[in-house]
């Protein structure tokens, strides 16, 4: 099976970019503890306010859909959309490595 990259773009909401940021935290560290989970990173864009970015690198489809259904990933979404004015998920290809 194929390994899965992600890239997940968020803007959090005004006034809620330290609590976009501790959830992200929090489920960073969970998900890592996962199997198949094989790199997950937390980034911010400097240049605009509240826009953080996840990569995320699965083993396989059978790992992210574990991790899709743990209850650490499922309170995380619910707690993400409380603190973001959008959410976009983008499976990606490299081109080069």
């Amino acid at each position: 099976m194929a390994q899965i990259d992600l890239i997940v773009t968020l803007q959090a909401a005004k006034g809620r970019e330290e609590a976009l940021h501790q959830v992200l935290s929090a489920l960073r560290a969970a998900s890592l503890h996962e199997p198949g989970c094989l790199e997950y990173r937390v980034a911010r864009a400097p240049q605009k306010a509240g826009r953080f970015f996840l990569l995320e690198r699965w083993a396989d489809a059978a790992a992210l859909a574990r991790h899709e259904h743990a209850s650490h990933f499922l309170d995380g979404v619910r707690r993400v959309q409380a603190c973001c004015k959008s959410v976009e998920q983008q499976a990606v290809e490299w081109m080069l490595e």
